[in-house]
């Protein structure tokens, strides 16, 4: 959740209490510091055209009905069980409806991973907490601003050490795999889909497999650029400025314009990203725009909880004389539904790996 998000999050903060949100000078400002950062995480990468070319959409309305919150792909039976709407503050672990949870160490960036917490404190040490247990597994290098920290899918985890090299953890068996050190420190993990783990450096692209530890898998420039997700075989790869590339399974290719951030569903059939300080909900393939009945001026879809449902980071207050307000709700892609709305305190840390310096 790169990008305009975290630049209007940093906006928001120093504003706060302001009567006004100037969002021309939030767009304009963000898209100089996006562009900045792009650079530097593209480098040199070109790729060719291709063939499908899809529009943004804000995601907004009116209210909608609360969608069925049983959904197959949320665990439970635990303390900590993976909710729609979870944020930390500090040390403290919120979701609503149920009790808060003492992590134990003030969170730095974090992930669900199955039923645990993987996360990362002001020393940059990689920690899981389970059950009450906390353990320190790794240690992560610090990355750009706005880059993710760890990454995750299902039970596996995954960061770049301070060392420059790849690390994978399941949490379900403890497993840990060290792969490789680039020539330059430069690497930084961006996505993990199942056991493959996909990686940057100043100007390649790399896959890495813990299956064979040692050796990397290069992508080429002319096979597109940084993996930002990849879900069951569905890549989405930033090509170009502000342009990325959905490749999957049967031969679909989608093009779509993203300041940074984008995040696959499970099932690899819709993308959620970021367009122009917009959110971004699309077809992957077709190409069409999913719009959700979210409420709110502002709003980006950042966390799948299953092929379906999605939850969905707001904002009120942007466009009149009240504070702006960041707030959290669960949205049906097939219907457009959205859940009831739980407001944020001014500083949270959401679970995508990255940390809001707020």
């Amino acid at each position: 959740m790169t990008g305009m998000l975290q630049d209007l999050l940093h906006e928001r903060a120093d504003e706060a209490g302001a009567p006004l949100v100037d969002l021309e000078a939030i767009t304009r400002d963000g898209e100089r510091r996006v562009r900045h950062r792009r650079t530097a995480v593209l480098g040199g990468l070109t790729a060719a055209a291709v063939s499908v070319v899809a529009g943004v959409a804000l995601l907004g309305g009116g209210s909608g009905t609360s969608p069925d919150s049983g959904r197959d792909r949320l665990a439970d039976g635990t303390d900590a069980s993976p909710v729609a709407l979870s944020w930390v503050g500090g040390s403290t672990l919120h979701r609503p409806g149920q009790p808060d949870v003492d992590l134990g160490v003030d969170v730095r960036a974090w992930v669900w991973a199955g039923d645990d917490v993987v996360l990362t404190d002001s020393d940059l040490r990689v920690l899981v907490w389970s059950g009450g247990t906390l353990d320190v597994v790794g240690e992560v290098a610090k990355p750009p601003s706005d880059d993710a920290e760890l990454v995750a899918d299902g039970t596996r985890v995954a960061w770049a050490d301070p060392q420059g090299r790849p690390v994978r953890l399941d949490v379900s068996t403890g497993e840990v795999v060290t792969g490789p050190r680039l020539a330059r420190r430069d690497l930084r993990v961006t996505a993990i889909d199942g056991a493959t783990v996909y990686a940057a450096g100043a100007d390649e692209t790399h896959v890495w497999q813990p299956t064979s530890p040692d050796g990397y898998q290069t992508f080429g420039v002319d096979q597109g650029g940084v993996v930002i997700d990849a879900e069951g075989g569905t890549l989405v790869r930033a090509i170009g400025d502000r342009q990325a590339r959905v490749t999957g399974p049967g031969g679909r290719v989608l093009t779509l314009t993203t300041d940074g951030f984008a995040n696959l569903s499970p099932d690899g059939s819709h993308v959620a990203s970021e367009s122009d300080d917009a959110g971004v909900l699309l077809d992957t393939d077709t190409g069409a725009q999913v719009t959700l009945d979210t409420g709110f001026e502002w709003a980006l879809p950042y966390q799948w909880l299953d092929d379906d449902t999605v939850v969905v980071l707001g904002f009120s207050g942007l466009d009149s004389g009240e504070d702006e307000v960041p707030h959290l709700l669960s949205c049906e892609v097939s219907t457009g539904a959205c859940g009831d709305a739980v407001t944020l305190p001014g500083s949270f840390q959401l679970p995508v790996g990255i940390h809001f310096d707020l």
